[in-house]
């Protein structure tokens, strides 16, 4: 009896043609990717928290946009709109992935360089 034809010991493990390998990873390569029910209904809820999330900022950035152009002088107003701004846009960062970077600035400091910026333009 040939040692190579045999199916035990290191030969038949490393033997490249080895039908139950080829036929597995063949099956493996023709079928398609599901998720399970579970895993889909978190992709729908997450998509919904970051669409929820990405409302939340807009509305902020608009009502500050809004309130710094028509009384850039009420600073209270643009503090907790800022904040809050701030607040939605690092969790719409979070949600997608986005890591949080020491050196990046509040988006309510960069707007409040822009409005300066173009009300100096202005006059």
């Amino acid at each position: 009896m040939d040692r190579m034809s045999t199916r035990n010991g290191p030969q038949a493990r490393a033997h490249p043609l080895d039908d139950s390998r080829v036929t597995s990873v063949a099956k493996k390569a023709n079928t398609t990717m599901r998720y399970s029910r579970a895993e889909y209904a978190k992709v729908l809820a997450l998509q919904d928290e970051v669409a929820r999330a990405d409302g939340d900022y807009q509305r902020l950035r608009n009502a500050y946009l809004e309130i710094a152009e028509s009384d850039p002088t009420h600073e209270v107003a643009l503090a907790m709109i800022g904040a809050d701004m701030d607040r939605a846009h690092g969790r719409l960062q979070a949600l997608i992935g986005l890591p949080r970077l020491p050196f990046t600035h509040e988006p309510s400091a960069v707007m409040r360089r822009e409005m300066q910026r173009q009300s100096d333009e202005k006059h």
